[in-house]
């Protein structure tokens, strides 16, 4: 019986913990570089799918999906991530699958200029897999916050500008740089 009362006791302790503005940047990021190594494409970006009239279609829903599932992401973010893909829907209107398809099979690099997120992962700017991050710096004014973050593989560095807002009482991020 103390077992149990202990259990929901910490259960419930650990619910309430308060959210730090670098805990929405990490939450993100580490999501993302887990969701690279596995090379599942679903996971962490859009993917390109055949239309119900042989059209290509860019399909963002999974991951939309997941960044939701996420908590940390406000609903600004996962807009300018639509916007993102936006340009490279609108070249796909044109192209039936199966020339996507043959052109992709051909020539992987055929589309990286409407939709560049095909040739490296677009949040590390890379095609390399990073291996860790690290808060550098949190800026934190009332309601918003700027977390300077570092990505390292080996000797290999980078930094990011996560922004972040409080919403509805908890840290959302809204941009990254």
């Amino acid at each position: 019986m103390r077992l149990f009362i202990l259990i929901g006791f910490l259960l419930i302790s650990s619910h309430g913990k308060t959210q730090t503005p670098a805990d929405a940047a990490l939450c993100f990021y580490e999501w993302y570089l887990q969701a690279i190594k596995g090379r599942n494409v679903k996971e962490h970006t859009a993917i390109v799918k055949k239309g119900p009239n042989g059209e290509t279609l860019l399909d963002y829903e999974r991951y939309l999906h997941n960044l939701d599932s996420l908590g940390c992401i406000a609903d600004t973010f996962k807009q300018s991530e639509i916007a993102r893909f936006q340009s490279c829907q609108d070249y796909f209107k044109e192209i039936p699958f199966a020339v996507y398809y043959d052109q992709v099979d051909n020539d992987a690099y055929t589309y990286d200029v409407p939709c560049p997120f095909f040739t490296q992962y677009h949040w590390v700017s890379d095609m390399e897999p990073w291996k860790s991050i690290k808060v550098l710096e949190s800026k934190v004014k009332e309601d918003s916050a700027e977390i300077q973050l570092e990505l390292a593989s080996g000797a290999k560095r980078q930094k990011r500008l996560v922004s972040v807002k409080l919403i509805e009482g908890k840290w959302k991020i809204i941009g990254i740089n």
